[in-house]
């Protein structure tokens, strides 16, 4: 009796077919919407970074930078970005783009002094937003320090 070693055509047209078949049945039933809100946690956190590094930018060159860092969120025609940026030349140290799936509410400016602390004392909060997630990125104004955390629903 001979053993066969491959597959016939006809097999493995029947299985694309099935495969095809669940494909079609599966896709439209899988959640993109937990994409979204890990993009926003992902944005929530990189943010929250690049405070932290503006921060560490100003103390840095406390020595010839009387003026301190800032990093600036502006809405351009593209979308949403942020920029950190050298006060004393304004020139532009970093830029990063916000994804399309994520909003971004509050405070749109938060400049440091050469001691790293916030030189605006008024509400310095952040919310950054996207598919029923949402996170809080605060300053505390004395300190400079940067938390993010994420609000939950009751």
């Amino acid at each position: 009796m001979r053993v066969p070693k491959a597959f016939t055509l006809a097999e493995l047209i029947v299985t694309v077919v099935m495969l095809g078949a669940l494909t079609f049945v599966a896709v439209p039933r899988l959640s993109f919407g937990s994409r979204a809100g890990r993009q926003a946690e992902l944005t929530a956190r990189k943010i929250a970074t690049d405070l932290r590094r503006t921060r560490s930018l100003a103390i840095l060159h406390a020595a010839v930078n009387a003026e301190g860092f800032a990093l600036r969120i502006k809405a351009t025609n593209k979308g949403t970005e942020y920029e950190i940026v050298d006060l004393r030349t304004q020139a532009v140290v970093d830029v990063h783009a916000v994804g399309v799936d994520v909003s971004i509410g509050g405070r749109t400016s938060f400049a440091f002094t050469p001691l790293g602390a916030l030189k605006e004392q008024n509400d310095p909060v952040l919310t950054v937003s996207g598919a029923g997630q949402t996170f809080t990125i605060r300053v505390t104004p004395g300190t400079g320090a940067v938390r993010c955390t994420e609000d939950t629903k009751t």
